[in-house]
């Protein structure tokens, strides 16, 4: 839907619909820049994780765009956590997250959610999201030097993360709580003036106690894996209608900053 035609019907059922959604109360992480717009436009030398995602950024995106994705990123996941909190409810689980961005102003251009099968008997979720990430991007209608950045960025960001052991503990705390059982990485780039996140996703059923996912390799004959595949692209007259209402709901989720350099 274009944002030029957009109605006021439509923008205010969305507003609406986030005001009502509710969030689940046990996720604290948040991005660094949350609540804040105009500040410096940082080289992709940090990462954040929000949620159960690792987001990457370019360092050509706005500081309003960044901050607008961080937040409905956050919000989404927290609205899905709630409604969906059981690790077998991925695909709902999924469903949900991706209508929640598309009220809060990310469209989603593809989607993409299915099974996950795994030749061998084990893997690493560090790499096997990166390699779903890589499929979006491969995908998405952009140059391909801006392709190859957005890629480079992610897999710097999931890499420096192995690096910060505090980080990497909340990381892994945020993943094996209950509720959440995947894993996503996001690339956040802007192109001819709009933002496009372009987000790979893991969900899985752990049938083991395990507390470590990410670097450890995983023997895939313990868990159920599915892939999720979304590209959003942002609509910026919906995202500034929603801004504030997102802001507001976010505020009791102030918790620990979570942000590291890469």
């Amino acid at each position: 839907m274009n944002s030029q035609v957009m109605s006021q019907q439509y923008i205010a059922a969305c507003i609406n619909d986030l005001q009502k959604y509710e969030m689940d109360d046990a996720l604290t992480i948040r991005p660094r820049s949350m609540f804040t717009l105009g500040d410096t436009i940082e080289a992709p030398s940090k990462a954040s994780i929000v949620g159960e995602g690792v987001l990457s950024f370019s360092s050509g995106l706005s500081a309003e765009n960044r901050s607008d994705a961080q937040n409905a990123f956050l919000y989404a996941s927290l609205v899905a956590n709630k409604a969906f909190p059981q690790e077998y409810q991925g695909k709902e689980w999924y469903e949900l997250f991706r209508e929640v961005m598309t009220k809060a102003g990310w469209t989603p251009t593809s989607k993409y959610y299915n099974d996950l099968l795994i030749s061998g008997t084990s893997v690493r979720m560090d790499k096997l999201v990166l390699e779903i990430l890589g499929s979006v991007v491969a995908g998405v209608a952009l140059p391909g030097p801006t392709t190859a950045l957005m890629l480079k960025v992610a897999g710097d960001a999931i890499a420096a993360l192995q690096k910060r052991d505090t980080a990497l503990t909340v990381y892994e705390r945020n993943l094996l709580a209950h509720g959440v059982g995947g894993i996503a990485a996001g690339a956040c780039t802007e192109h001819n003036g709009v933002a496009i996140l372009a987000l790979g996703a893991v969900r899985f059923l752990r049938s083991n106690t395990s507390t470590k996912v990410l670097f450890v390799d995983v023997d895939t004959r313990s868990v159920k894996l599915y892939r999720g595949e979304t590209t959003f692209e942002k609509n910026d007259l919906l995202a500034k209608s929603t801004r504030e209402v997102i802001a507001n709901k976010l505020v009791a989720h102030s918790g620990k900053i979570a942000d590291y350099d890469i």
